[in-house]
């Protein structure tokens, strides 16, 4: 009887250490990636031809150029500057739906950007194409940013204008 109540201890006890060893490896497996760093991030933005009212002007993008998933939670700051004149700066848009994702190797996200690329009859921009404006984005819970030239569909440099002084992040999708 002695052996058996061995026998059944010791066969519960590697049955409580497996269990826990599960618990542990399931626990590291749903721990939550560091924040994007501007290092691992690729910026792209791409001026959208179609100037409707209620359309992107264009789109930002940022693909995961590491080896790792990185959280990006927040939307990044855009700021449209010509030297230290005029800027415009980028707001997500009311009613966007808040950022909290999980941006993997290789992966992109993509924020559509609301602004007015060209004037109205008569007004002018307030950050003009004449003075081959500036683009800096800097990611989410980060201080260090990057400059990002904007380009048209076909990946050709295309100078930024922006004729007001925000510009809107839409909701985000990943791709």
């Amino acid at each position: 009887m002695a052996r058996r109540t061995l026998a059944v201890s010791a066969l519960g006890l590697v049955v409580l250490l497996g269990a826990a060893a599960c618990g542990n490896d399931q626990g590291s497996a749903d721990a939550r990636p560091v924040a994007c760093g501007t290092s691992q991030l690729g910026w792209k933005m791409t001026r959208l031809a179609d100037e409707q009212r209620n359309t992107p002007a264009a789109v930002l993008s940022a693909e995961n150029k590491g080896s790792k998933s990185c959280a990006f939670d927040g939307y990044p700051d855009i700021d449209v500057y010509i030297g230290k004149g005029a800027s415009a700066a980028g707001k997500p848009k009311k009613g966007a739906t808040p950022v909290r994702l999980e941006l993997r190797p290789g992966h992109t996200v993509e924020f559509p950007l609301f602004y007015a690329a060209s004037a109205a009859p008569g007004d002018a921009c307030e950050v003009s194409a004449e003075y081959d404006p500036s683009i800096t984005v800097v990611p989410p819970h980060t201080k260090d940013g990057s400059l990002v030239r904007m380009t048209d569909a076909k990946g050709r440099h295309v100078r930024a204008q922006v004729c007001g002084i925000d510009i809107e992040l839409g909701s985000p999708r990943l791709r």
